[in-house]
């Protein structure tokens, strides 16, 4: 219902092809050797409740475990459908252990993403362009929402080979304006 004047895709790094990528969240304590995510009080970050170490991993700088995954790192897509899955929405219920939330995020990656095997090496690597989306308009931002907030996002996932495009969008809070 608004008059778009600027459009911003910003291209998102999309390079892992393993979901052991994950795996120093073991290591580090931030689950148990069960997949149960060790708890821990609770506090408030962004209207989102954090109540788990692996919330404290995805949203907070001064976690004691925050730097185990880079800047790079928190940037790659799969990371990116990770934590947005993880945190959820404003009436998400939570897991109690990782279980669901990597093999939802690998299903995710997988229908989002093609990959081609290099004949000469045999190796696997991602042929999908990923971008981040937003527009606005005379009044600012105006999609993926009005109101930015981390956990509302619209990705544009373009697969060159088969000439698809894929749109994963969510709105934190359940409405647009």
């Amino acid at each position: 219902g608004s008059k778009v004047t600027k459009v911003e895709a910003t291209e998102v790094p999309c390079t892992q092809i393993s979901m052991s990528f994950f795996d120093r969240l073991y290591s580090e304590g931030v689950f148990r050797e069960t997949g149960e995510i060790v708890k821990c009080y609770n506090d408030y970050y962004d209207d989102i409740l954090i109540s788990d170490e692996l919330r404290k991993v995805l949203l907070l700088e001064d976690s004691d475990h925050y730097d185990i995954f880079s800047q790079s790192d928190r940037k790659e897509f799969l990371f990116c459908l990770f934590k947005h899955l993880c945190i959820g929405g404003t009436l998400c219920q939570f897991e109690d252990v990782v279980g669901p939330y990597l093999e939802t995020t690998k299903a995710l990656y997988k229908d989002l993403v093609s990959v081609r095997k290099n004949p000469e090496t045999k190796e696997i690597h991602i042929i999908s362009t990923v971008f981040r989306v937003s527009a606005y308009d005379n009044n600012g931002l105006c999609y993926p929402s009005s109101k930015s907030h981390d956990q509302t996002f619209a990705y544009m996932v373009v697969d060159p080979c088969k000439r698809h495009v894929h749109i994963l969008y969510h709105c934190f809070g359940g409405s647009l304006f």
